[in-house]
């Protein structure tokens, strides 16, 4: 009788432990995602302060990165599985996709205020699945065609004040680019991952871009201050190396449609960032669009993520 309640009483004990864990880790999960989509909202204004070519600002932020990436991504998966690259194409084509993307986002920040490079660039999930409709056979649903109207009158709402201004016009073009070029690196990421791991997929991605950016260093003219040094280190190991540990080890603890959701606080921070430090005030158009573009990546996403996972419990239940 003593052993059964001392038994009863481990039991509840260890569900109590299990469940406290549990929410600890969690927690945990959501404080290291908020930070990391915290982290990138603000690197919009290191390329600011940094004031350097955006291709040239590319190439040293992978530069720095790089060795953190690799070093994480050999602990986590092995050396073996890294230098498994076949298909090699996929990786290819995704590493050139992220330099040209980040390329046009940093030239867009140059050209016009953080708010309309940024909520442009989010376009990008948009042109996804667009892509992905088009060329990879993925059915058309009731919440794609809803989220992708939103997106495209958010996008309206915040190019139409601009068309009145031609200088500001071509920067909003570049935004805008960069967000196709977002949505052209989802896609051919997507394809990676049908033989790759997300971590390996990061990691020649960064690669490749140190690579692409590298001829650009050689082209443009600038000059490296110590300070623009040090803004250069931050940006390649805590905008880059750190903000990707915290987002992947964040994917232990949470659910991955939470991460999706989350990512659409990056922009938010960006513009109120923008707003601290730049005194870059949003128009209530451009606040109205992003609100718009952002609630159409959140529905997709969790619709996405909706059906994955039917799809996963119908394969195990074949099993």
């Amino acid at each position: 009788m003593g052993n059964n309640l001392k038994t009863k009483k481990f039991i509840s004990q260890s569900k109590y432990n299990f469940k406290s864990n549990s929410h600890l880790s969690i927690n945990k999960g959501l404080i290291e995602m908020f930070l990391a989509t915290l982290i990138w909202g603000s690197i919009p204004i290191f390329s600011i302060w940094c004031n350097l070519p955006s291709p040239v600002f590319v190439f040293f932020r992978v530069l720095f990165a790089f060795p953190f990436i690799l070093f994480y991504s050999v602990k986590k998966l092995g050396f073996k599985e890294i230098l498994r690259i076949k298909p090699l194409l996929p990786l290819l084509l995704s590493g050139i996709a992220l330099s040209l993307n980040w390329i046009f986002f940093f030239w867009a920040i140059q050209l016009t205020d953080i708010a309309t490079a940024v909520v442009l660039y989010y376009l990008g999930p948009v042109f996804t699945i667009i892509l992905a409709i088009l060329f990879l056979g993925e059915p058309l649903n009731k919440t794609l065609v809803i989220s992708t109207i939103l997106a495209f009158v958010g996008a309206l709402l915040i190019l139409t004040p601009s068309l009145k201004f031609k200088g500001s016009m071509f920067g909003v073009t570049i935004a805008l680019l960069s967000g196709i070029l977002y949505g052209v690196l989802g896609f051919f990421s997507k394809i990676a991952t049908l033989n790759h791991s997300a971590l390996k997929i990061t990691t020649y991605q960064i690669f490749i871009s140190l690579f692409f950016t590298l001829p650009f260093v050689f082209i443009f003219k600038f000059g490296i201050s110590v300070n623009i040094l040090m803004i250069l280190i931050i940006t390649g190991i805590v905008h880059t190396a750190l903000a990707l540990f915290l987002w992947y080890d964040s994917l232990n603890y949470i659910k991955v449609s939470t991460s999706a959701v989350f990512s659409y606080l990056d922009p938010f921070f960006a513009i109120v960032l923008g707003y601290i430090f730049l005194s870059q005030r949003p128009s209530i158009m451009e606040v109205f669009g992003g609100v718009l573009i952002s609630f159409s990546g959140i529905m997709m996403s969790t619709k996405e993520r909706k059906d994955s996972a039917l799809k996963t419990n119908k394969n195990f239940g074949k099993i």
